[in-house]
């Protein structure tokens, strides 16, 4: 990350509403405020392609995970929302630079310009466009198709926001009003929820009324305007988010999660519904992280993978990363380190396998056999099959994805425990026994207590969604599986704990300049003090 360019241009835009909408012809618009009306297409584009709302698509899914930057800012973007927060914490990366003396997020001295940009793409770029969907669509039933995918797209990347923060404001977003409330995270949930619902129904009424129908192929990069994936995409995310809830709300867990794999469409079976953002459409996607590992030299193997993957003699290692180009073997950096000298930290680590052209997963068919395993563990009917049934079918369709092979052998290996940990350049950083390494192993075994179960569906559920680590790092604090080594040095002054690790992010210090009144509401209803120690709504799993 090129420090000071980036610190200035963001200080520069920091109270902006940028909305860039990305289209084949590099048409922008930009807005004044995230409560600004930005309906301003004309009537007649509606009868060009659905031109007037298919335009606000590529922007939206290109701020999921934010690759719809201009090029010069777009890697740096997607590099401070997603690579050194979730990427980080979730033990799948390891950091190999030492920004502001090596008082940044990766030490817990939380870095504003960093922590509020995870807030600016929901609000500057996902709902401006959502918002500019619902204007052109409201009180015409022809259009509701579109909407309703403007909703599930919506609330695939809000959940990932307020699993970053907790409160938002969310329901009165494009209210006019000058400052705008925040809403509690359970409400938020609950109502992701009824918009999946409703939009469900609605695209199912429109497959079934016009089969085979792609009103917005134009414009979606990731399945080219079938709504038969989409609707089974929002059920797959319905499960997840009702798994997300398990310890806070089991029973409306249980009953989302139940609604979710018993739908006619049901949830993502096979790797071929699995949701990517691919290139599409005169679009041109290019994966962040190999810019970030390999052009900015800021990011390698994590230590944790390195200890989980090699110690389970994971087949998927070398689809995922390449071996150190100093003695040829798989080294991992562990987060939370003093680094004073980044050369020591570049070459003697693992890059990243991933080419400019990887495309960028939103959810995997793998991830749902995981959510089944732990509902069907839970006692939740989770449609047919067992734990075990639903454990190893996760495992051979994660295999799948990375063309690994068969997992056969893997699946019954009862000896092999992830590997202790060896820092090649710094011993202090080793991890070699003791509560910060799992001893679990790979096997499925019957006789194990629910807490072994879990763990076990919990770890390989982990490894399966790499690379996605702001997924990995909520299920993380839902659970506190898989283990995850503990940063080595604490910048936080005691305000998040070493050994529970961060929970959130705080709220950026744009909104306390710009919704002062509106911010206040979400500190009151976070439950704690506005810093990386408060645990969310839903994570209320016993330390």
């Amino acid at each position: 990350m090129n420090t000071y360019k980036w610190f200035s241009v963001n200080n520069r835009r920091a109270g902006l509403c940028c909305l860039v909408l990305v289209v084949c012809f590099g048409c922008t618009k930009n807005f004044r405020e995230y409560n600004t009306n930005p309906n301003n297409a004309t009537d007649a584009m509606l009868q060009a392609d659905n031109l007037a709302t298919g335009v606000f698509f590529s922007q939206m899914e290109q701020n999921v995970f934010p690759v719809a930057q201009e090029p010069s800012f777009g890697d740096e973007i997607y590099q401070e929302v997603q690579n050194l927060a979730g990427d980080v914490y979730s033990g799948y990366m390891g950091a190999s630079n030492n920004w502001f003396g090596g008082v940044n997020n990766t030490t817990y001295g939380m870095t504003p310009s960093w922590y509020g940009q995870a807030f600016n793409r929901a609000f500057l770029s996902v709902m401006p466009a959502w918002l500019a969907i619902k204007k052109k669509t409201e009180g015409i039933a022809a259009s509701q198709h579109i909407y309703a995918l403007a909703e599930i797209i919506k609330i695939e990347s809000l959940h990932r926001t307020t699993d970053m923060y907790g409160p938002l404001p969310y329901l009165k977003f494009g209210s006019g009003s000058l400052t705008t409330p925040y809403d509690a995270q359970s409400t938020i949930y609950y109502s992701f929820f009824n918009e999946l619902d409703s939009a469900i129904d609605i695209l199912s009424t429109y497959v079934q009324n016009f089969p085979g129908s792609k009103p917005l192929a134009s414009y979606d990069l990731i399945y080219g305007g079938d709504y038969v994936k989409w609707i089974k995409f929002a059920n797959s995310l319905k499960l997840r988010l009702a798994m997300r809830i398990a310890s806070v709300d089991p029973a409306k867990a249980q009953q989302y999660a139940e609604a979710a794999v018993s739908n006619p469409y049901g949830v993502f079976t096979t790797n071929d519904d699995n949701a990517f953002l691919v290139s599409a459409n005169g679009v041109q996607i290019h994966n962040p992280l190999q810019i970030i590992c390999f052009n900015f030299d800021d990011i390698r193997m994590g230590a944790n993978m390195e200890s989980f993957l090699t110690g389970y003699k994971d087949p998927r290692l070398p689809f995922m990363f390449n071996k150190a180009v100093t003695d040829n073997n798989y080294h991992g950096i562990r987060n939370g380190i003093n680094i004073t000298n980044k050369a020591l930290y570049t070459d003697p680590f693992s890059t990243l396998n991933v080419l400019p052209a990887t495309p960028i997963r939103w959810m995997s068919a793998a991830e749902m056999y995981f959510l089944k395993a732990e509902g069907a563990v839970r006692g939740w009917n989770m449609g047919g099959g067992t734990p075990q049934s639903f454990y190893q079918t996760g495992i051979q369709t994660s295999f799948d994805q990375w063309s690994a092979g068969s997992s056969t052998n893997y699946v019954a290996d009862s000896l092999s425990k992830p590997a202790a940990y060896t820092d090649p350049s710094i011993s202090t950083n080793n991890i070699t026994a003791g509560a910060n390494l799992s001893t679990i192993i790979v096997k499925w075994k019957e006789s194990d207590a629910m807490a072994a179960k879990l763990e076990k569906i919990l770890t390989q559920k982990w490894i399966a969604m790499y690379p996605d680590g702001q997924e990995a790092w909520s299920e993380y604090r839902r659970t506190r599986y898989p283990k995850v080594f503990p940063v080595v040095v604490n910048n936080s002054a005691g305000l998040i704990s070493s050994s529970f690790q961060i929970r959130r992010l705080p709220f950026p210090l744009t909104e306390y300049q710009s919704n002062g009144a509106g911010v206040a509401t979400g500190v009151s209803l976070l439950g704690g003090a506005d810093n990386g120690g408060t645990p969310l709504w839903w994570d209320k799993n016993p330390r």
